[in-house]
């Protein structure tokens, strides 16, 4: 029972700082290679000496044999210095009262650096084992011959093996499956600047689209086209308010201020009307009085231009109809967005990142959208039904105090 429990203890604290190293790794967020590599050396050394201190307390040495894992380790993971210090601390502590021992260890050691310099890596362990059993045999055949010791030997290097591929089994997992989750940060981290990217792109695409609109539109003989000047001011002002917020490339945020809600509604219509002139019909029942809240202008704005960009998008009828209106309760404006498109496919889809019906679409509009809407802390629903077309419905609160 005393070998036994002596053995568990010599296996604790053989692992213990190697998986303390391990679990640096899972929680560390900035990977430097020297530190990590310095660390793993540290976890090696720790593990022998913890391993060579319980031997000396205990004066049980039966199964000191275990320290050559975290040797095999080193060399696996070409950690040359702890190579040298390890093999240094394991001829001294073995050999330092047996001159004989002393220089068999040497050669013993210098055998296995040279066999991990010729053998295949792969082979490195088998070779490792190997070469430590014969060498162990034939320093019992020439200074020993009791059967005890043989015996106790061919159980010692059972017990090694065992142990020796189920360590470096669990530790070259243990790395492959960190070096996973590393990947899938970095991932993370790329996805997250392509989303800004196709953010960027998205919404920089519909300010970019109205200027050329007006502009396809403008004659210089026409007096009353000198009001689209404004109007494709305010959409390049709107292009540089987004690259700004975007190059910060951080969680969209809103700069809350009290705005009319219906003058922005009023805004779009008036944006978009002489656009769709003699294309689609544009229908809008917005109500007259001043309906107050709490939000971001610019932002709203980019939202009701998408919804009637994609309305228009969706169309593939001859008679499009575009309607816009509104409905007010106490705390609360319900805003409507409905067209006689072609439909969405797969309704329950179209807030998820990426996911268009587009030829050449991101997959994003909608999803900043309900990013937007939701800073409000109001909603977005859409329903739709292909072939018939679509209705967005946005609710927004409201400030009664003002209304």
């Amino acid at each position: 029972m005393y070998l036994l429990e002596n053995f568990i203890l010599n296996c604790i604290l053989l692992l213990f700082p190697i998986l303390l190293y391990l679990f640096y790794l899972t929680v560390n967020t900035r990977f430097i290679k020297e530190e990590t590599h310095m660390l793993l050396d540290l976890a090696l050394l720790s593990s022998v000496l913890l391993v060579l201190r319980l031997s000396i307390m205990t004066g049980v040495s039966s199964f000191t044999l275990i320290i050559n894992i975290p040797l095999i380790i080193a060399y696996l993971k070409e950690r040359y210095l702890a190579v040298v210090i390890i093999n240094s601390l394991i001829i001294f502590s073995h050999g330092y009262q047996d001159l004989y021992l002393f220089i068999f260890l040497i050669l013993e050691y210098l055998t296995i650096f040279i066999l991990y310099k010729k053998v295949n890596k792969k082979y490195f362990v088998l070779s490792y084992l190997i070469n430590k059993f014969v060498f162990s045999f034939v320093y019992l055949f020439i200074f020993s011959n009791e059967l005890y010791y043989f015996l106790n030997t061919i159980l010692q290097f059972v017990i090694l093996s065992i142990l020796t591929y189920f360590f470096c089994y669990l530790f070259n997992k243990s790395h492959k499956i960190i070096s996973m989750h590393l990947s899938l940060e970095e991932f993370e981290k790329d996805k997250t600047v392509r989303e800004s990217l196709f953010k960027i792109t998205h919404e920089i695409k519909n300010p970019i689209a109205v200027c050329k609109s007006y502009l396809d539109m403008y004659d210089h003989n026409n007096q009353e086209h000198s009001n689209y000047i404004p109007i494709i001011k305010e959409e390049i002002d709107k292009i540089l308010y987004l690259l700004q917020d975007f190059s910060a490339m951080n969680k969209i945020k809103i700069e809350a201020n009290i705005m009319d809600i219906n003058m922005l509604l009023e805004m779009i219509v008036d944006h978009f009307e002489p656009i769709l002139k003699n294309k689609i019909k544009f229908i809008y029942e917005i109500r007259q009085d001043e309906i107050y809240m709490l939000g971001d202008f610019n932002r709203l704005n980019q939202v009701f231009t998408n919804i009637v960009k994609n309305s228009i998008e969706a169309m593939d009828k001859k008679e499009g109809i575009i309607k816009i209106y509104t409905e007010k309760t106490d705390k609360k404006i319900n805003i409507y967005f409905e067209d006689n498109g072609m439909g969405i496919l797969d309704v329950d889809k179209i807030k998820e990142p990426f996911y268009t019906t587009k030829k050449n679409g991101t997959g994003l509009g909608v999803s900043l959208s309900c990013e937007i809407i939701s800073a409000h802390k109001g909603t977005i629903c859409y329903k739709s039904k292909v072939g018939i077309g679509t209705r967005v419905v946005i609710t927004l609160p409201i400030l009664n105090e003002f209304n």
